[in-house]
């Protein structure tokens, strides 16, 4: 293996070989690589032993694999220079596969079974997003995913990890046909997305956007329904609209956060930079934003109100972050239980109201993270399996 990439493609045939789901061009892309050494089938047959790998996984799971794998990175640069890659290579290359098969399968595993990683360890849950192509083609995109996808239109897609871009091909473009896809976010999960004009996208948990595999015409119009944060690109003879039932909000380029769960009372746009015009189809209402406001949607009028807000509580969350400002504990519990996929009750209704503050981490597990609201010592919670009970002291 000379790619790290590969490394990843190789780890993720063999967790599939053993969950029975290779295509036949796989499977004969297995068979090869285990046709190289009698190490690479022994290495394979000690996959199969579903125990040891159970351990494996659970091991894994303790590792800050990320921060590692940056750690390698990095090194790894540092010794190309010093011309000594090639060993660091070979251990990377098994800690790499190692991890991607075990993990992988692990995943697969619990799923089949019905159980949770939830439960167990109190991180949030590994979901995988559902990509829906223009031909209604369904794509369930794992975390260890690096392809690329075939082309729709003038358009190749490409899946790496929890990333997904759209690249427009350089060949003439004549009769242009508008495609969409459909990127679903689950509970628990979250999700990266270039579009095909250079714009990027964060998707927090259970979100849909639907967009453009290529935009044509003169507008770039997306639909969403969740949160993300845009990062925009900016066209003057094209003007950027994310849309969301009642709202539409324009924009030339320009770095903000949209909200619009469909469970929540408003909409809301919270501009870092840039100008929008946020606009209620309702109303016939617009207003502008300037960097530090917040529009919302009330709607239930079609009425829009803007603020002035500190940004970071509303765009920390794309950088790992949870963070609340004198929130009730309702609507804290409410972000809790969406990342974590829980189900809260209130033993006491009068819980609801009291207020937190808090910059916590988003993969810290689900029981520290209750510890440090129990600190102010006015509430309690009793955890069984996803559900969260919540009574006052």
């Amino acid at each position: 293996m000379k790619k790290e990439k590969d490394i990843f493609r190789l780890a993720d045939l063999i967790a599939r070989s053993l969950t029975e789901t290779l295509s036949i061009e796989e499977q004969k892309e297995l068979d090869a690589w285990l046709a190289i050494s009698p190490a690479n089938r022994e290495k394979y047959e000690g996959f199969r032993a579903i125990g040891a790998l159970r351990k494996k996984s659970e091991e894994y799971l303790q590792v800050d694999w990320q921060g590692d794998c940056k750690m390698y990175i990095a090194s790894r640069a540092r010794l190309q220079r010093r011309r000594k890659i090639q060993r660091f290579s070979q251990y990377a290359a098994v800690f790499v596969l190692l991890f991607g098969v075990a993990f992988g399968l692990y995943i697969r595993i619990g799923h089949e079974k019905g159980e949770s990683p939830v439960a167990q360890s109190g991180v949030p849950v590994s979901k995988s997003a559902i990509l829906s192509l223009a031909g209604g083609e369904q794509i369930v995109l794992s975390d260890s995913n690096f392809s690329a996808l075939k082309m729709q239109g003038n358009t190749r897609v490409t899946v790496e990890g929890k990333n997904i871009s759209y690249t427009n091909g350089r060949e003439a473009k004549r009769e242009r046909k508008m495609l969409f896809n459909t990127l679903r976010i689950p509970r628990g999960g979250e999700y990266f997305l270039t579009l095909s004009d250079g714009s990027t996208v964060w998707l927090n948990a259970e979100t849909e956007i639907r967009y453009p595999v290529e935009f044509v015409g003169d507008n770039r119009i997306v639909y969403v329904e969740g949160e993300a944060y845009f990062d925009v690109k900016k066209d003057e003879s094209r003007p950027f609209v994310v849309r969301s039932g009642q709202t539409d909000v324009k924009v030339m380029g320009t770095s903000f956060n949209f909200r619009s769960y469909s469970d929540e009372a408003g909409v809301t746009t919270t501009l870092e930079s840039g100008s929008v015009i946020m606009i209620s189809q309702k109303s016939k209402q617009e207003i502008r934003l300037e960097p530090g406001e917040q529009g919302t949607l009330d709607k239930k009028s079609g009425r829009l109100s803007k603020h002035i807000v500190n940004t970071y509580l509303y765009s920390a969350w794309k950088d790992g972050r949870l963070v609340f400002e004198d929130t009730r504990l309702e609507d804290l519990f409410h972000v809790l239980a969406r990342w974590y996929d829980l189900q809260v009750f209130y033993v006491h209704p009068g819980a609801k109201d009291i207020r937190f503050t808090g910059d916590l981490n988003k993969s810290e597990d689900f029981g520290a993270i209750l510890k440090i609201i129990e600190n102010n010592e006015r509430v309690e919670f009793e955890v069984n399996e996803r559900t969260v009970s919540i009574r006052l002291r």
